[in-house]
């Protein structure tokens, strides 16, 4: 952070500068750079565990990602980031290996799999007649998408139309069938036609809306890797950048309380701190608030009305398969929907990350699923081989499943945000969002849009207190308790 400021003494022993609900990778990253910045800080999340969906798991002893597991490179947040944490940190950035990912359909009620198309933005290809795409949506269907270029964009609505709308609408609902909506539900969570092109891909929406054509948009903006390669990790595992941030906040001074479910955030009247008050009575108050949470527990705590989404589930396993050692389906497979498969997606870890195929014995492999729905059966080795099999054409015993470590989101997906002006009211009230749900999907919109805003509230601070030029290395004296309400 730029400036450092005095830190001020309160009346209150549970007034802080700051209060972060929420302890994802935005919030962390908000308390770090605000609590560097000599903010007193106090971050409180609902979870056991530090870090949202950068989640660390455990199989048979090897520590593995069951969240992000890796990061766009279309923005440089996240590397800027892992550059400004201390040399201790030693995180590494690494790439993936160069296979990319297949996708698996059905043709002729057999399940085919192919790779995706090399130059691609959300699965709109750059060059719709090539090859690699041809064979995954037909000739005509490639014809169709290829005429884009040459129809005229209609008058923009008022309301922007779903991706899965405006890609059907452009370019055919084939595209949207075999492509869109698959690496959508694979990587966002949700299906095509609960997302908008603005908030996955801003630079993507800009480009159709100067040039009127998606086809000459994604041209004008793809990279020569496949899809699924154009991304980078952290040698390890990404779960180990929200460990380093959660521990550079705390060097930093910054409280960091897990386990700690806020309720209610009521702003401030005249003179008075925000009351962030906790499920058992507990109450932090603060001058400014950011909540980081997901979509649905922030709408709930700005009094919105949330809406529900369907849980995310993340099933790894350790398999004893040599077949795997050639990588059937490279980096992994995006199954479409239909595929009679309970997976609408499996990544094939140790083909994609040096790190991972180093850590285990040859032979074995490290693969993980995301399962379609909750209820999706991908809890027992028979499950696992069946899916395994099914999605790699690699045929896996139960036997040959060694482990199996699981994880489980209910708010791990960005809906609508809210409404320009509601957050220009709330931030005049002190309240601050961040997160998905007002910077877009992924660590590389996530990441800059937290530090920008940690720029912000550290800018507000110092303009309302006297700068000082002293050491903020030095933990602040900070609370330890709050005060409970009768």
């Amino acid at each position: 952070m730029a400036d450092a400021v005095t830190r001020t003494d309160s009346s209150s022993a549970d007034r802080s500068d700051l209060v972060v609900v929420g302890g994802g990778i935005a919030g962390l990253v908000i308390a770090r750079d605000a609590a560097r910045a000599g903010l007193r800080v106090v971050l409180l999340d609902a979870s056991r565990h530090r870090g949202g969906m950068l989640r660390r798991g455990d199989l048979a002893g090897i520590p593995i990602d069951l969240g992000a597991e890796s990061f766009a490179t279309r923005t440089d947040g996240v590397a800027e980031l892992v550059a400004d944490l201390p040399a201790d940190a030693a995180l590494e950035i690494v790439a993936p290996a160069p296979g990319g990912a297949h996708l698996a359909a059905l043709a002729d009620g057999e399940v085919l799999r192919a790779p995706l198309p090399r130059r691609t933005v959300l699965g709109i290809p750059a060059d719709p007649l090539a090859d690699d795409v041809v064979r995954i949506l037909g000739d005509a269907a490639a014809r169709r998408v290829a005429a884009e270029r040459h129809t005229e964009a209609p008058a923009m609505a008022d309301e922007e139309p779903s991706l899965a709308d405006l890609v059907a609408q452009r370019c055919g609902p084939e595209l949207v069938r075999r492509l869109v909506d698959p690496l959508c539900r694979s990587v966002y969570s949700a299906p095509a036609d609960r997302l908008s092109l603005s908030r996955l891909h801003p630079a993507l929406w800009g480009a159709y809306l100067t040039g009127g054509s998606l086809v000459a948009a994604a041209a004008s903006l793809a990279r020569p890797e496949r899809a699924g390669a154009a991304v980078a990790g952290i040698a390890g595992g990404m779960w180990r950048l929200a460990d380093a941030v959660a521990r550079d906040a705390e060097r930093h001074g910054a409280l960091l309380r897990t386990g700690a479910s806020v309720v209610r955030v009521t702003p401030a009247s005249d003179g008075d701190d925000i009351a962030v008050e906790l499920g058992n009575g507990e109450v932090f108050r603060g001058q400014r608030v950011v909540i980081a949470a997901g979509a649905t527990a922030a709408r709930r705590l700005l009094g919105g009305t949330p809406e529900e989404t369907a849980p995310v589930r993340v099933v790894a396993a350790l398999v004893h398969a040599p077949a795997l050692d050639h990588h059937p389906v490279g980096s992994g497979v995006i199954a479409a929907v239909d595929v009679p498969s309970a997976a609408k997606a499996l990544t094939h870890v140790t083909a994609k990350w040096a790190w991972a195929a180093a850590s285990v014995p040859a032979g074995q492999h490290i693969v993980r699923l995301s399962a379609r729905d909750a209820d999706a059966p991908l809890s027992s080795p028979e499950d696992l081989a069946r899916e395994i099999a099914l999605l790699t054409g690699v045929d896996i015993a139960a036997a040959d499943v060694l482990a199996v470590t699981s994880a489980e989101w209910t708010d791990a997906v960005a809906n609508a945000p809210a409404d320009d002006r509601e957050l220009s009211a709330l931030a005049a009230r002190g309240i601050h969002v961040a997160g998905a749900t007002v910077a877009g999907t992924g660590l590389a919109s996530v990441v800059p849009h937290a530090r920008e805003l940690a720029r912000e509230l550290v800018a507000r601070h110092a303009a309302t207190h006297t700068t000082s030029p002293s050491d903020t290395s030095a933990a602040p004296d900070h609370p330890t308790t709050s005060r409970r309400i009768a």
